[in-house]
């Protein structure tokens, strides 16, 4: 393999965005069953930038703390293609000196296979450790490689999921409308890199229309389905009203649904700027509403189902009308995963809304909400807020 300077291979490393991520049990998973497969009392998947190892995985140490890359036996593993055999590092001199070596019960055994990103560059080590001296036979050695194969794929994974995700953020809104005597903003945050969740907004003509959709599931294929749900509800809603536009791309997507197994709730809805009316059609959704210039909620009722729901009946459309100083709101229920009840929910909402000003104030406060409390769904959500009368 044709060496790749340290430049290159920080990029990569880099480009995982794995370091200083929380546990994931796709690695950890792994690295039980080598601590197993092998008898050992320790095993890590470690990653080396710069200046340190830092384990993305480990089992038996207790920690993912910063190891110096001077005192890192994974950083020498990462300087060859082959596994990092040291049988008794108290007696090499390499490593004899090593804090994790001299301390009392320290390390007596190491072997790191070299794990790659994908273009090749070594990037981190799996690695077992025991706290006596053994040896690895050949076949063991192969079985430490296989299973640093299964964590490449791992990597490889990671790579693929975030080249997805940077997909799915350029199918999201780029920019907001202008929308005269209105103001608009929507923010989604997928639980992982790639969600199920979605938003869209576009004009139509002098009309205004705006999307909110969950899909069933998260990760490539509920983003595929995503995807899909906006491409075909777009092009139904060029030539159609709202009621009519839902119906036509629901009735278009019915058998991709049915095959994959997927319930999409989505709410669609159309605004005259003009008069304020808002027509919608809510397919299982269920989480919008408009708060009142007086601090007001009136949510929305629907029993709709989502799209791909089995013997699934035409949806019809219901208007409410926006009066100035009037939010619009509408949210994923992944937001509702935060609080004890959806009226806890519904009433946090209603209280944000109401203590805001611009849509865009909304938006970053339940942004904010769902970052603090590590949401573990996807969360979105739309604002349009109609100006107060001055």
């Amino acid at each position: 393999m044709v060496a790749l300077t340290e430049e290159t291979r920080l990029r990569a490393l880099a480009a995982l965005n794995l370091l200083d991520t929380p546990r994931e049990e796709r690695f950890d998973r792994l690295v039980r069953l080598t601590r197993r497969m092998f008898d050992v009392p320790m095993a890590m998947v470690s990653l080396i930038d710069e200046h340190r190892q830092w384990n993305k995985a480990e089992v038996g140490i207790g920690n993912r703390d910063d190891v110096p890359r001077s005192a890192s036996m994974c950083d020498h593993a990462i300087r060859g293609e082959g596994a990092l055999v040291v049988t008794d590092p108290v007696h090499d001199p390499r490593f004899a000196s090593y804090p994790g070596v001299t301390a009392e019960g320290g390390v007596r055994f190491y072997a790191g296979q070299p794990l790659h990103a994908p273009g090749g560059a070594r990037v981190g080590s799996l690695c077992i450790v025991d706290t006596r001296p053994r040896t690895l036979d050949d076949n063991q050695l192969a079985i430490l490689r296989e299973l640093a194969d299964f964590v490449e794929t791992e990597l490889a994974r990671t790579d693929e999921l975030d080249r997805a995700g940077e997909l799915q953020r350029t199918l999201l809104p780029r920019r907001t409308p202008h929308l005269p005597g209105y103001d608009v903003a929507g923010v989604c945050l997928p639980a992982s890199a790639v969600g199920g969740d979605f938003f869209d907004w576009h004009l139509l003509g002098d009309d205004f229309q705006v999307v909110i959709a969950d899909v069933m599931g998260k990760g490539i294929p509920a983003a595929i389905i995503g995807a899909s749900v906006r491409s075909v509800l777009r092009g139904a809603s060029r030539f159609n009203d709202v009621e009519t536009a839902v119906n036509r791309a629901a009735a278009a997507l019915e058998s991709d649904l049915f095959d994959t197994s997927t319930f999409v709730t989505l709410l669609a809805a159309r605004l005259d700027p003009a008069s304020g009316t808002l027509t919608y059609v809510d397919a299982g959704h269920g989480i919008a509403g408009i708060v009142t210039r007086a601090g007001e909620a009136h949510q929305f009722e629907s029993d709709g189902l989502p799209l791909g729901a089995p013997a699934w009946e035409p949806w019809r459309a219901d208007r409410v009308v926006l009066e100035p100083g009037d939010t619009f709101i509408a949210l994923s229920d992944g937001l509702l995963d935060l609080f004890d009840t959806i009226e806890d929910a519904r009433e946090a909402a209603r209280e944000t809304v109401a203590s805001c000003s611009t849509a865009q104030e909304v938006v970053d406060i339940v942004a904010a909400y769902a970052r603090d409390h590590h949401a573990t769904d996807d969360v979105t959500a739309v604002v349009v807020r109609r100006h107060d009368v001055a």
